[in-house]
C-alpha cells in the first residue's frame, strides 16, 4: 500500500515537472489552443449522463487510432453510452468527424492524480477500450478503481518501448496489470507484450482493425463537383502527396520536378499530415518557384499543383488519385503511416524507406504486390514508370483492393471477444 503511493507520487511529480510548463506556455501563448488545455486539466469537462445505458471509454491519441476504431464503435453505440478522448488537436477533430455519432468528445486530461482521479469518479465508465498504444498510468488506474473493465483493442508495442520498458519492469507491470485482455495486431506485437511479462492468457492475435476502416462511396456528381474544384479533367493524371511532415514536400518535389515538365496533365494534390503547416507548406512552394493554388481559395484550380489546406480530404483525394505517395515514410522520425488507405480506392501506393512504425503494412504490401517501397532518389523513375504504364498502376492498385478484401473482419473478432469477456 505505502509502496504504491510512493509510487503514484512520484509519478505525478516526473510527469507534472515535464507537462505543466509546457502546457502552461500554450495556454498563455497559443489562444487557439486554450479551450483543450481546460479540459486537459480538469476544467470544462462535460457532465456526462449515461442514458440508463453501460457507458465505454475509448480513448484514441490521434487521427490514425480514431479512423482504425470508428467501425468498432459504430457497432458498439446502440447497447452503449460511448465518450471518446483524444489528446491531439487533429485527433479531436476527427473523432468529432468520423465518430460524430458518440455521444461525447473530450480531450483526455492530464495523467495526474489529483486532475484524473476525480473525473473518472464522475463519468464511472463501465468500461475503458484503449486504441492502439497510448496508455496512461493513472487514467487507466482510476478507471480500474472505479470498477471499469479495460481491453486494449488494436494493440501494439515498438521494438523500441519493448526494450525501454524492459528496464523499469516495476512500472511495466503496474500499467499492463490493470488492463484486463489485449486484442493486438500481429504475432510480433504479441510476442513483445509476453516479452514484458504479460501472461499469453489474456493475449489474442485479431489483426489490424484498419482493415475494416470504411471507405466513402461518393456520389458521381460530388466526386465531379470536387474534380472541377482541383481543376482535373478527363485526361489529367492525378498524384496525391498524402500525409506529409517537414520536410518530405520539398524531398519529394524536389525529386519529381523532371516529372512535372514531362506530363503536362499532370495533377499533384499535396495534403499535409497536419493543419497546422498549410502556411508553412505555402512559403515552401514558394521558394520552390512551383505554381499551385490553395484548395480553400480556387473554384477552379488552373495550377498544376493544388495544397489540400482542409481537414478530412485525404480519403476524397485518393478516390480521384491515379497514383498515391504516404508521407512520414521519408523522414526517420516518423517511421511511416497507414498505407492501406490508398489501396480501398484501387490506388498503387509508394511509400519511403522508414517504415519501421508500421512494419507489417509495409510487409503486407510488398509481398502482395499492391504498392512499391522507394528511396528519394528513385521516386522520379519509380512514379514516371507507373505514369506510362497505366497497366501496371492497375494491376497494382487491383492487387491492393484484395489485400485489403483479404483480411476484412478483424473489428468483428474484436467484438466478440468484448462480449464474450465482458458481457456474460
Amino acid at each position: 500500500m505505502i509502496g504504491n503511493m510512493i509510487f503514484s507520487f512520484f509519478y505525478d511529480l516526473v510527469l507534472s515537472v515535464l507537462s505543466l510548463p509546457s502546457f502552461g506556455f500554450l495556454y498563455f501563448f497559443k489562444k487557439k489552443y486554450r479551450t483543450s488545455l481546460m479540459q486537459r486539466f480538469g476544467f470544462d469537462f462535460p457532465e456526462v449522463d449515461k442514458k440508463n445505458k453501460p457507458l465505454i471509454w475509448i480513448h484514441a491519441v490521434s487521427v490514425g487510432e480514431t479512423r482504425a476504431i470508428a467501425s468498432l464503435a459504430k457497432m458498439l453505440k446502440g447497447d452503449y453510452t460511448l465518450l471518446i478522448s483524444s489528446i491531439t488537436e487533429t485527433g479531436h477533430e476527427e473523432a468529432k468527424r468520423t465518430l460524430a455519432f458518440a455521444d461525447y468528445h473530450v480531450f483526455l486530461p492530464l495523467d495526474i492524480s489529483f486532475i484524473i482521479k476525480p473525473i473518472l469518479k464522475r463519468v464511472n465508465p463501465d468500461f475503458v477500450l484503449i486504441s492502439e498504444t497510448d496508455l496512461w498510468f493513472q487514467f487507466l488506474k482510476a478507471s480500474k478503481n472505479n470498477g471499469a473493465k479495460i481491453m486494449l483493442v488494436n494493440g501494439k508495442v515498438s521494438d523500441r518501448s519493448a526494450k525501454r520498458l524492459q528496464w523499469v519492469p516495476f512500472f511495466s507491470k503496474k500499467l499492463y496489470g490493470l488492463i484486463d485482455f489485449f486484442c493486438v495486431q500481429n504475432k510480433i506485437y504479441s510476442e513483445r507484450f509476453l516479452f514484458l511479462k504479460v501472461p499469453g492468457d489474456k493475449i489474442a492475435i485479431i489483426a489490424n482493425l484498419k482493415f475494416d476502416e470504411e471507405v466513402a462511396v461518393l456520389e458521381i456528381q460530388e466526386i465531379e463537383l470536387f474534380k472541377k474544384k482541383l481543376g482535373i479533367n478527363s485526361n489529367s493524371k492525378v498524384l496525391v502527396v498524402g500525409s506529409t511532415h517537414e520536410p518530405e514536400e520539398k524531398i519529394i518535389l524536389n525529386a519529381l520536378e523532371p516529372i512535372f515538365k514531362k506530363y503536362s496533365d499532370l495533377k499533384v494534390l499535396i495534403v499535409p499530415r497536419h493543419p497546422g503547416r498549410f502556411n508553412e507548406v505555402e512559403k515552401e512552394l514558394i521558394l520552390l518557384n512551383l505554381p499551385f493554388c490553395r484548395y480553400s481559395k480556387t473554384e477552379n484550380c488552373n495550377q498544376k499543383i493544388v495544397l489540400i489546406d482542409a481537414m478530412g480530404l485525404l480519403r476524397k483525394c485518393y478516390s480521384v488519385a491515379t497514383i498515391a505517395i504516404v508521407g512520414g515514410s521519408f523522414i526517420q522520425r516518423v517511421g511511416g503511416h497507414n498505407i492501406l488507405e490508398p489501396l480501398a480506392y484501387r490506388v498503387p501506393v509508394l511509400f519511403g524507406p522508414y517504415m519501421h512504425s508500421q512494419p507489417d503494412f509495409s510487409e503486407l504490401v510488398l509481398n502482395h504486390q499492391a504498392g512499391v517501397q522507394v528511396k528519394e532518389e528513385d521516386l522520379k523513375n519509380v512514379v514516371d514508370d507507373l505514369l506510362v504504364n497505366p497497366e501496371r498502376c492497375f494491376m497494382l492498385g487491383d492487387s491492393g483492393f484484395k489485400l485489403i478484401s483479404q483480411f476484412k473482419g478483424s473489428t468483428k473478432l474484436t467484438l466478440e471477444l468484448f462480449r464474450k469477456l465482458f458481457t456474460k
